[in-house]
């Protein structure tokens, strides 16, 4: 028992002696330690708070150390701070501070530099181990680009003191400036200023002042403003597949840096064809009412079909400013389809006679609604019960005055009556097209002269004794025959006309109107007369011409006037024709216009010739223009054996009495119009027209006897292939 408690009592003191040798070593400080100070944020403003932290690396373990913290702001005064933070398992710790809280008498009231110095105490005397500054000022940055908010807050003013708040560029205060505010309670002060986009870049200094509190250094900070960058928030098109001829449409969304949104300026965008090498350049515009940036750009009918892009290129946009951006580009795709071309036709009922001119009118529009004017534009006629073709496929030509194709045909005389199917197609070089159609019912007129039931043999007794009767009237009448000037074309109308006077010359079309009106208008020229030729046809197709658009009566009103008053004499006006005008004018218009017109020229002793086509008009409307001109001449084109022979018939002559016979002319190069007039006048004009008669006549009943014959052989059997009957019916 003894020796066991001796052995503890032992072991009890050993240990003792190991403490107390422990602890009465003395403690050194490594002399490795290094130290790094940072603040966070560096810079501040005016009452905010910054972290000040002491990084320490390689220290002692479970040593204790102890760092003096000084501060002197910009005034020159210093806040302190005692520290102690242990090591403990680490050889790496930092010890924090936060300015001013944790220093007495620390604050953040004053503009400038704020200098920090740490000394270590313990374990060891080590004087500025580490040292830092950090900024204080009024803005929460010290540059910014234009249309960003500048936050300006100050400190340690009185509470409820009126402040005032100056910005200036050098010495000037810019617009708006000075400006009044009032500290919070607590002193703090705080105010706004937001750049436009157009304000000028550079320096600018802020100031402020109290009414009653007055620092040392004063409240002023200098800071730099910078050209805005541009960004493109959003950039869309309003098709993803749009057809040629339609418009595409870019719709941006622009913003500076600051999300204010850009307003002014323009961005160029570009439009790339599929091919990736053909570009166009256009410009988006601003649109103040939906606040977004439009570019917009027609597709042509001639581009590519397939898959286009729109690009926006960087940095290619400036407000007008000199802010600009993008920093990236944009690329957008979409595709372009060929146009179908919608095609509407306008057709003319009546009832139509071998040599009438058939018209046909098509409005062609491209799918944006514009006239295409451009191509190829061909109408085939069918006849409806059969689906034979009627004619050949007539090509129609474009008046640019009216918007609308226009093409025509002569009806023949084997021409079917009926149910007209007219097919119009529209095309162009680059695969555009279109279709459209119309129905028209055609009544062919039939010829003059009733039908009767006639015996064969009177066909042959009619055609043999015609026909010897007439043999030698056609012998005479050859060789009776001479060609006679244009002027007999006065004894035909009893004299000459006499100014002021109006005359229409109307006629089947190829029957000579136009070349009727030139050669009045070269007699007058030869006697020394001023001569004017209004051309209504020449613009319908396209060609250079005085009368851009016939129908445009403001435009031809004004070019007569101006022909008149250049003259300053009578003039002879020729309007060759008024058929494109009744085409596209409401009739009356076209009949007040023309007797305007004519007024207008005989007022001023004048001479009006208008030339027209028969037969194209409705009979009311062709009286009401008949009542409106002194005299009236009427061709024909009619066929005489295997030739066409043209005639003309004075119809209409004011205050005179004039034969209507109908005389024959030809039109020959280099001579003009020439009458066909008999070489012997004794008693031959009795004869010539009994026998012009007689020759009409046995032409008429060879003509029946032919198809009698032809009848008979198709509808009476022969006797030898006749079966017999059965048997008899009773």
């Amino acid at each position: 028992m003894f020796h066991q408690r001796a052995r503890t009592f032992l072991l009890f003191l050993m240990v003792s002696l190991i403490l107390v040798t422990a602890i009465s070593v003395p403690v050194r400080a490594p002399a490795g330690e290094t130290y790094s100070l940072s603040a966070s944020p560096s810079r501040i403003q005016e009452g905010s708070t910054t972290t000040l932290s002491l990084a320490v690396t390689n220290a002692s373990l479970f040593t204790n150390y102890n760092f003096a913290w000084k501060v002197t702001d910009p005034s020159g005064a210093n806040s302190t701070l005692a520290k102690t933070t242990n090591s403990g398992f680490g050889a790496n710790f930092v010890q924090t501070v936060n300015y001013p809280q944790d220093l007495s008498a620390g604050t953040a009231k004053y503009v400038g530099t704020y200098t920090v110095r740490v000394n270590e105490t313990t374990p060891a005397n080590k004087p500025n181990v580490a040292t830092i500054t950090f900024q204080v000022g009024l803005t929460d940055a010290n540059t910014y680009q234009r249309t960003s908010k500048a936050s300006i807050q100050a400190s340690s003013y009185l509470p409820g003191e009126r402040i005032t708040v100056n910005i200036a560029q050098g010495s000037i205060s810019i617009p708006g400036f000075p400006a009044q505010g009032t500290a919070d309670a607590t002193g703090i002060f705080t105010y706004t200023w937001q750049s436009a986009p157009s304000t000028s870049t550079g320096s600018y200094i802020i100031s402020l002042r109290g009414m009653t509190t007055t620092k040392m250094p004063p409240d002023t900070e200098t800071i730099i403003l910078f050209p805005a960058n541009i960004t493109i928030s959003q950039a869309a098109l309003t098709r993803t597949s749009i057809p040629r001829s339609e418009r595409e449409e870019l719709r941006i969304t622009a913003n500076y840096q600051s999300s204010v949104s850009v307003q002014s300026g323009t961005l160029p965008v570009t439009f790339v064809e599929a091919d990736s090498t053909t570009f166009h350049a256009v410009n988006a515009i601003y649109n103040s009412t939906l606040n977004l940036f439009f570019a917009t750009y027609r597709i042509p009918l001639s581009g590519q079909a397939g898959s286009w892009a729109v690009r926006i290129d960087p940095n290619t946009f400036s407000d007008g400013y000199g802010n600009g951006g993008p920093g990236q580009g944009t690329t957008i795709a979409f595709t372009v389809q060929q146009a179908v071309l919608a095609v509407s036709v306008s057709l003319v009922n009546k009832t139509y006679t071998s040599g009438d001119v058939f018209p046909i009118y098509a409005t062609v529009l491209s799918p944006d609604g514009t006239p295409f004017g451009a191509g190829t534009v061909t109408a085939t006629v069918d006849l409806s019960s059969t689906g034979e073709p009627i004619g050949s496929p007539i090509s129609l030509s474009y008046v640019q005055g009216q918007g609308r194709w226009v093409g025509s045909n002569l009806l023949n005389s084997t021409d079917k009556a009926g149910i007209w199917i007219v097919d119009v197609k529209a095309s162009d070089s680059y695969g555009n097209s279109g279709e459209g159609g119309g129905a028209l019912l055609v009544n062919i007129g039939p010829a003059p002269g009733g039908s009767q039931s006639v015996s064969l043999l009177y066909f042959v007794l009619a055609a043999v004794l015609v026909g010897a009767g007439a043999t030698g009237g056609l012998l005479f009448m050859r060789f009776n025959k001479m060609d006679a000037p244009f002027s007999e074309l006065s004894k035909l109308m009893g004299g000459e006309f006499q100014p002021p006077t109006t005359l229409m010359i109307r006629g089947e079309s190829g029957s000579g109107t136009t070349m009727i009106g030139l050669e009045l208008i070269y007699q007058q020229l030869m006697q020394g007369k001023h001569c004017k030729f209004l051309d209504c046809y020449s613009a319908l197709v396209g060609e250079q011409a005085l009368i851009k658009d016939p129908v445009d009566f403001t435009e031809v009103s004004i070019q007569v006037s101006l022909m008149m008053s250049s003259a300053q004499e009578p003039v002879t006006v020729l309007l060759d024709s008024f058929t494109p005008i009744f085409n596209s004018a409401q009739t009356r218009h076209g009949i007040n216009f023309l007797r305007v017109l004519g007024a207008k020229i005989k007022n001023d002793g004048g001479f009006f010739i208008l030339t027209g086509t028969r037969g194209s008009l409705p009979d009311p409307i062709e009286s009401n223009l008949e009542s409106i001109v002194d005299g009236i001449i009427d061709l024909k084109l009619v066929r005489k054996g295997k030739s066409m022979i043209r005639t003309l018939a004075v119809r209409k002559v004011a205050g005179r009495q004039i034969d209507f016979a109908e005389t024959e002319f030809k039109i020959i190069r280099g001579k003009g119009v020439m009458f066909v007039e008999p070489r012997f006048q004794v008693g031959l004009p009795a004869i010539t027209r009994t026998l012009d008669s007689a020759i009409r006549q046995a032409r008429s009943s060879l003509k029946t006897l032919e198809k009698e014959l032809e009848r008979r052989w198709r509808t009476e059997p022969d006797a030898e292939q006749t079966p017999e009957p059965d048997g008899e019916l009773n």
